[in-house]
């Protein structure tokens, strides 16, 4: 299979960078001297792909060939996108909802899980790809990856995926998978576990945005930066393109985590391909 998944890696509070990827801190989130203003009391985050972003251009960037015009066109979307950088949450219910993310409740984990899975879903739409579907199975999966992670003390600021965990995880789960074929990671520190349903969204939605759109910067400053923006092989899952025969066009089923390695919070984007569902070679039991 040719559709492994890579991560999202992090930059921490003291500027460290590991890997390719970066995290942003929740505190940064709502700090006045980095904050737009929000022009209306609450926003509903959407995920837009400016015009240049394409299939065929994606494709060239996820091999390590990302034209000007498409990066220029990711530079856009980093800019157009600005729920992350905005104090405006969705409703005053997320305001006021506050959530611990050491102990989120099954209906807390389904209800961000959605929330992923709508940006998702909105970008996809731009491209005219079939939506990636929430799937208790995988949200499942998620959960004991999850816990796997926290257990064996791991996360995103170790650098890398925590592929034995994952291969455990999906074993369990009835998936015959050795490597890493279903999660994509990002993060964020916090000094605390407790934040509002609204700063949780804003982590997901950056984390996001820096896959869609190839961004390495550890928060919204360096977007105007192209040197910044060079890493599409997360966007190259997220939008079923890499160039793979049995994958390329197809959509996944959905599952979102969370977990804990010190004040490192690791969010797990978990995803498993529709031709691995429909595979008995490595679906030995396992039901979306």
């Amino acid at each position: 299979m040719n559709f492994k998944k890579t991560l999202t890696a992090v930059t921490i509070a003291l500027g460290l960078t590991v890997g390719m990827q970066t995290i942003t801190e929740s505190s940064n989130l709502f700090n006045p001297q980095t904050v737009q203003a929000a022009s209306k009391k609450y926003v509903k985050a959407k995920m837009k792909l400016p015009k240049g972003y394409t299939r065929s251009a994606l494709l060239k960037a996820y091999q390590g060939k990302p034209s000007a015009s498409f990066i220029k066109a990711s530079m856009k979307g980093m800019k157009d996108n600005d729920f992350s950088r905005i104090k405006a949450g969705e409703s005053a219910r997320d305001n006021k909802t506050k959530i611990n993310i050491n102990k989120l409740t099954a209906k807390q984990k389904k209800e961000l899980a959605n929330f992923a899975l709508k940006m998702i879903n909105e970008a996809r739409a731009d491209l005219k790809l079939k939506p990636w579907k929430y799937s208790s199975g995988v949200q499942t999966l998620a959960n004991d990856i999850a816990k796997e992670y926290t257990q064996n003390k791991r996360g995103i600021n170790n650098g890398s995926h925590y592929v034995p965990g994952i291969v455990r995880a999906c074993q369990k789960n009835g998936l015959n998978l050795e490597d890493n074929y279903v999660e994509d990671m990002a993060g964020f520190t916090s000094p605390t576990p407790k934040m509002t349903m609204t700063a949780m969204k804003k982590n997901i939605y950056f984390g996001l945005k820096q896959m869609m759109f190839g961004y390495v910067g550890s928060n919204e400053k360096g977007r105007n930066k192209k040197n910044n923006y060079r890493e599409w092989e997360h966007a190259g899952d997220l939008f079923n393109t890499q160039g793979s025969k049995n994958t390329d066009g197809d959509y996944n089923y959905f599952g979102f985590s969370v977990s804990k390695n010190g004040k490192v919070y690791s969010m797990h984007f978990i995803s498993v391909p529709t031709f691995v569902v429909n595979s008995s070679k490595y679906n030995l039991s396992f039901r979306p």
